[in-house]
């Protein structure tokens, strides 16, 4: 489990925790019921502008804060719970119910300030790219995307210690 934890005062932030699960559970055997309702197009995630004579510089641990407080750690770990849930063979449900945590989790995305590399809408990306595979009835693609997170998951990491937030593993 991954946590940041976000100083002056602010509890421990769990970013990753409910994935972990989600990963183990996803399966990779062919064939499933996946419905033929196809997946919401991605967004793209816009980048802060760079701060100038009249925009204060931004302040990762009042973004952060900012960020946990609209929500974005629970919409974030919300896809873990959708794909611990689905295993190998997913309902039509299932994927609508994961389709819908990740549109949830583009809403609040992650402040510039603490991921200026972009890794958490790389991960929402490779989530897309697995319901996707889940509605093809293409388990094993989808298992292979989720997989595909980890190194994205890692910049992040990266980038919230640089950001200056303690992160473990």
């Amino acid at each position: 489990m991954a946590t940041a934890t976000i100083t002056k005062g602010l509890a421990v932030v769990t970013l990753i925790g409910a994935l972990s699960g989600g990963l183990a559970a996803c399966g990779s055997s062919a064939g499933s019921s996946a419905g033929t309702t196809p997946a919401p197009r991605p967004t793209v995630t816009a980048t802060a502008p760079a701060p100038g004579p009249t925009q204060p510089k931004a302040d990762p641990t009042k973004d952060m804060a900012a960020w946990v407080a609209a929500g974005g750690v629970d919409d974030f770990n919300s896809i873990g719970k959708y794909l611990s849930a689905m295993g190998a063979s997913p309902t039509p449900g299932q994927i609508s119910a994961l389709n819908g945590a990740i549109a949830k989790a583009r809403s609040h995305p992650i402040p510039a300030s603490v991921d200026p590399k972009g890794a958490y809408g790389a991960i929402l990306d490779q989530f897309q790219k697995a319901a996707t595979a889940y509605q093809e009835g293409d388990t094993a693609a989808a298992a292979s995307e989720i997989n595909s997170t980890s190194a994205d998951m890692k910049m992040l990491q990266d980038e919230m210690k640089a950001a200056g937030f303690e992160v473990s593993s």
